[in-house]
């Protein structure tokens, strides 16, 4: 698969809109000082390891169907 077929892919995905959006949502609550900036790294580590296990289940999924 190439390189521009991968970022169409991703461009579709569903999971990383919502990545977007979380690092959107902790980008704009750091900068109207309603949390810090250990939570707002806190948040950005959280929505990166939900994204990270989102794909790793998609993987996971798409491995046993192509095993059967």
């Amino acid at each position: 698969m190439s390189l521009l077929d991968q970022l169409k892919r991703l461009i579709r995905s569903r999971k990383f809109w919502v990545l977007i959006a979380a690092l959107l949502a902790t980008l704009a609550a750091y900068c109207t000082a309603q949390i810090s900036v250990w939570q707002a790294l806190q948040a950005l580590v959280a929505a990166l390891a939900v994204y990270s296990t989102g794909v790793a289940l998609e993987d996971s999924g798409n491995a046993a169907k192509t095993r059967s």
